[in-house]
């Protein structure tokens, strides 16, 4: 079995000829898109209650929901904002729930039971569980009419092509957004109608009762059964128009077209808007469905977009505003140029180290290695993106290790005269479980990333399983193909002089570093001391970097939020809007500004949350700029100029950041039962980070009120008039939000019929105070709402937040686009630290946002770092037979994060959550030095007696091997450590950096340890028969 490719050429063909074959058919259709599918754990719970306050909402509707949601175990974190008359509860799930359709199943029959306790007048629950992954592509409909907009005309529209590109082979999901609701408006006259003395009560209950959507039975005879259904059901605006109220004073019969206006348009007030090259539009988000390549979904996207174009009606615009296939090809070709750099920079490498013709060998095992990772990738299901490619790239350093070890011990064979075939018989034999040891010690650093829960394991999981796919791949086919190969191509004579076992042959470096390693295992003592000052450096220096989840997105967009007082209404909002729309338009760096009021923007990036459902006073923006470069700069200056420009606003101007989401970069989370004190405990708050200067915004979930108006009722006056304080409070929603009254179906949809008063009636306190109210009892002209008691307007609470059943005001704050989170988390201990935040008892708060992530991120990393550093030791004890040795490595490891951590200090970087998983991943490349010494070492009985000058050979016939697989591992991170942004150099930093600083540890560290080890009790040494004297290597 261990030279049968050796023995067969055809089989060694067709090997070859497998994986070629399968990996570029695996290459050309694997999925493909930008980023990771960070799977949905977040769902939102709608429920209006209509005119309640925050309070009466809290009480009545939140309360009842959270208590029955927060039961189920599948169910982490439960949060809530109470509005007037609207309920929005936030459910998100626990990370280790994979099977989340299941777990959100639960969710919906708790909402079932929560939906019969509710109070009369509220809506049907509604869930909202598909906003957690980001449109693929973005549709604007335009309104480029002279005339004016028709928003009714724009919606129809906007239906028609979302139904078209959901029959798109390959589309998950779509929606429209910037179009509320369509209604058919009954709007009385005031006057008109009170002096008919019919109220909007009165006109519901005729259109209701001219609507015959009901059964009239069925005529049931001997042999058929027919239905029967009567005529007149409301089909039509005419057909409203034309229904009976009553009959007036001379006879004629009073109709809803005689005291009412009939129109059909968009629910008033409005809900929702958007805008986009500065006109009224609406946006169809369309999102790919899982298994698909998004360049070539996309293309049949936009060639039905090409074809509803065609169709549409003249005067709409129809425009792609976001594309992710483009940033995609973009990010795939500097990958794919960061991975042929670093292949270059290795086989380079290679040549200078090992000689022509065993460079060849080695340098053939990196497309196979890719080639047969990328088979194993697609049967896995791993899809192609930006972190898988990584890992490919991450692994590039590390997958030629083996090759070169099987090649060095095949020449080594032939020149001890052996035949290639049993060159290669023993080189199998002899460096299978070596080999094979090393490789799981490396897999085993690298699990723990891959068996990380929750979105940041989603993430940068991916990053791991390429790696542990082609490290695995890279032994297979190292004892397999390139074993046979070596044995077919290399020759006794080939490169005598350089594949020597003499070690670094390079004149004066070779005979300098001999001499300095005879020095150090002189004082061996002396030299493991010094060999621990530069990891004890790289621990005390981490601590004086500042802390970060997640960089900063390399993308030419950001998004621009506005949020006006609680009090303002839509149209207000749209003023404001429009303000900041024509200042950006002419700011120098952008290229396109699509605005969305009323509620968040479209997820156009995978971690934006669309959660501001109902909020009237907001807006915010897609921004794309011309180019990357000095984006920062832009966003920062914006920031700046555009709250000078829009004082009444707060202006909030976001940069994309990568990683799982998180609210706002700086979160506080306080909690208790008194709302004055939590605003008063959220002020303070707010004080001290306005003193951060990398602070520009902050925001109280409490923070304020809004204006309402309170009826202090007469109740004697609203007896005598027939009236409850119930019937005033209905009667007065009848009036100024106005009445259902049927429905008119159209095709598979229904519009519903509202009635209302016209807007004259309700648009100023004076006009309600005027407005008349009927009793069952009084006469029909009614009671003046002014002789039932006194208007008066007072401040009332605008919304309520909970989190976890208690009250929270959550304070957010938001720091420059170049300024990390960790300077407000600092600045806000210190005060804490100072006396300067006391909180009452009964009170708590807690660290959100990315500190809080990024502690959840690193705990859940860690706890499966036990079992796994067990793993690596037993692998490692094993392999020497020995527990001390097994400690030698332990403790190489963990100098080895040292190490790393001091490489990410010189470099300057954040200690982020990408420079955790690569010092994770550090220990495992690092310690494969350690184990080539400790291995060549055991196998020399001289080294195992504890002679210093047998050591010293021993550690030199490594070093040509050390020195080429640090020199290839460092060439392979290269690329990424000189990419732009700031995800993957400080990961490459932490790991190449490290690997190269980890030669100090091997070579002046690890052979002194064994030294004063051999020379305190021997350890056992490998069999020299068995070895025949030569290096055991394996994989640095």
């Amino acid at each position: 079995m261990r030279t049968l490719l050796f023995d067969n050429p055809r089989a060694l063909a067709m090997a070859l000829i497998l994986v070629f074959v399968g990996g570029v058919a695996a290459l050309l259709t694997m999925p493909q898109q930008e980023d990771p599918k960070i799977r949905n754990r977040a769902a939102t719970i709608l429920t209006a209650l209509p005119g309640a306050s925050a309070e009466r909402v809290e009480r009545l509707v939140t309360q009842v929901i959270e208590d029955q949601i927060r039961e189920l175990e599948e169910v982490d974190i439960v949060s809530s904002t109470s509005n007037t008359g609207l309920s929005s509860v936030s459910v998100i799930l626990q990370d280790s729930i994979n099977e989340t359709d299941k777990a959100f199943s639960k969710v919906r029959d708790s909402l079932s039971d929560a939906a019969v306790l509710l109070p009369e007048g509220a809506s049907e629950p509604r869930f909202i569980d598909d906003r957690g992954y980001a449109y693929t592509v973005l549709t604007a409909l335009i309104w480029d009419a002279e005339s004016e907009e028709n928003a009714l005309i724009l919606k129809r529209s906007a239906e028609e092509l979302q139904a078209r590109l959901r029959n798109v082979p390959g589309t998950e999901f779509t929606e429209v957004h910037g179009a509320g609701s369509e209604e058919i408006a009954v709007t009385l006259r005031a006057d008109l109608a009170q002096s008919l003395g019919l109220s909007e009560t009165d006109i519901a209950r005729a259109l209701a009762a001219g609507d015959a959507k009901v059964s009239a039975g069925r005529v049931t005879g001997r042999e058929n059964e027919i239905a029967i259904e009567v005529r007149g059901e409301l089909e039509t605006l005419d057909r409203v128009r034309a229904v009976p109220i009553r009959e007036g004073a001379d006879g004629a019969t009073v109709r809803i077209g005689d005291i009412a206006e009939v129109t059909r348009g968009l629910a008033v007030p409005e809900q929702e808007t958007a805008f986009v090259d500065g006109k009224r539009a609406l946006v169809v988000g369309t999102r790919i469905d899982d298994g698909l390549r998004v360049q070539q979904w996309s293309e049949r996207v936009r060639q039905e977009v090409a074809s509803f174009e065609q169709d549409v009606s003249s005067g709409i615009e129809v425009k792609i505003i976001f594309d992710q296939a483009t940033y995609t090809q973009e990010r795939f070709g500097n990958l794919l140029t960061n991975l042929g750099v670093g292949v270059l920079l290795v086989v380079t490498i290679l040549f200078f180290t090992l000689g022509p013709r065993a460079a060849l060998l080695v340098t053939l095992a990196i497309p196979l290695t890719a080639l047969l990772s990328l088979m194993t990738m697609n049967f896995f299901g791993v899809p192609i993106h930006q972190m898988s490619v990584t890992g490919l790239i991450v692994a590039l350093g590390l997958l030629v290790d083996a090759a070169i070890v099987m090649c060095d011990a095949v020449g080594r064979a032939l020149r001890r005269g052996l035949s290639p075939r049993e060159a290669v018989s023993e080189s199998v034999g002899r460096l299978f479980v070596p080999l094979l040891s090393s490789t799981a010690t490396t897999v085993l650093a690298f699990l723990p990333i891959t068996l990380l829960t929750g979105g940041a394991g989603e993430f940068v999981g991916p990053i791991a399983d390429s790696v542990i796919i082609a490290l695995i791949a890279s032994f297979v086919l190292s004892m397999t193909v390139i074993a046979a190969l070596a044995g077919r191509f290399l020759s006794p004579s080939q490169s005598e002089e350089k594949t020597s076992s003499g070690g670094i042959e390079f004149p004066f470096i070779g005979p300098a570093f001999k001499g300095l390693l005879g020095l150090s295992l002189a004082a061996p003592r002396l030299s493991i001391l010094a060999a621990l000052v530069l990891p004890v450096f790289g621990f005390i220096g981490v601590g004086q970097l500042p802390t970060q989840f997640f960089p900063a997105a390399d993308r030419n967009q950001f998004h621009v939020q506005i949020t006006l007082p609680p009090q303002s209404s839509l149209q207000e909002t749209k003023a404001a809007l429009r303000d900041a729309d024509a200042f950006l338009t002419g700011y120098e760096g952008i290229e396109t500004v699509e605005w969305f009021a009323g509620n968040s923007v479209p997820a156009f990036y995978y971690n934006l949350m669309m959660n501001r459902d109902g909020a009237a006073n907001f807006a915010e923006a897609m921004v794309t700029t011309t180019e990357l470069g000095g984006i920062k700069d832009l966003i920062n200056d914006l920031q700046t100029d555009l709250s000078t420009a829009l004082p009444q606003a707060q202006i909030n101007v976001r940069v994309l950041v990568q990683g799982p989401p998180t609210p706002a970069p700086f979160e506080l989370r306080i909690q208790g039962r008194d709302l004055d004190t939590l605003r008063e405990l959220g002020e303070k708050a707010r004080l001290i980070l306005s003193e951060v200067p990398e602070v520009t915004v902050s925001t109280a979930s409490l923070a304020g009120g809004e204006p309402k108006l309170w009826l202090d009722a007469d109740e004697e006056a609203a007896r005598l008039a027939g009236l409850s304080l119930r019937d005033i409070a209905g009667g007065l929603a009848a009036k100024l939000q106005g009445t259902p009254a049927g429905t008119v179906i159209e095709g598979d949809s229904e519009v519903p019929v509202t009635v209302r008063l016209d807007d004259r009636a309700r648009s100023s306190i004076e006009a309600v105070s005027s407005l008349s109210l009927s009793g069952r009892s009084s006469s029909a002209v009614g009671t003046p709402l002014a002789s039932l008691g006194e208007l008066k307007l007072e401040p009332s609470a605008a919304s309520i937040t909970r989190y976890e059943g208690e009250r929270v005001n959550t304070i957010l704050a938001y720091t420059d686009a170049d300024a990390l989170p960790s300077a407000a988390v600092d600045a806000f201990m210190l005060a804490i630290e100072e006396g300067r935040f006391d909180i009452p008892p009964g009170y708590s708060y807690a660290f959100g946002g990315d500190a809080e992530a990024r502690s959840d991120a690193v705990g859940a990393l860690l706890a499966s770092v036990g079992l796994i550093v067990t793993a690596v030791v037993a692998v490692v004890v094993l392999t020497f037979s020995s527990f001390r040795l097994g400690g030698v490595v332990l403790i190489v490891a963990g100098l080895s994060m040292g190490l790393g951590m001091l490489s990410l200090y010189i470099a300057g970087y954040p200690f982020g959550f990408q420079p955790i998983i690569a010092l994770m991943g550090l220990m495992g490349v690092a310690i494969n030095a350690a184990i080539i010494i400790i291995a060549t070492l055991k196998a020399k009985p001289e080294a195992v007696a504890g002679d210093r000058l047998a050591v010293r050979d021993g550690v030199m016939e490594t070093s040509r091997h050390i020195t080429s697989t640090t020199l290839t591992t460092f060439a392979g991170f290269l690329p990424l450590i000189l990419a732009e942004g700031g995800f993957w150099p400080p990961f490459a930093t932490a790991i190449a950096g490290g690997v190269v600083l980890s030669t100090v540890v091997s070579f002046f560290f690890v052979p002194q340890l064994f030294l004063l080890l051999t020379r305190q009790r021997p350890v056992a040494r490998f069999d020299l028969e068995e070895t025949n004297g030569d290096l055991i290597h394996a994989p640095a």
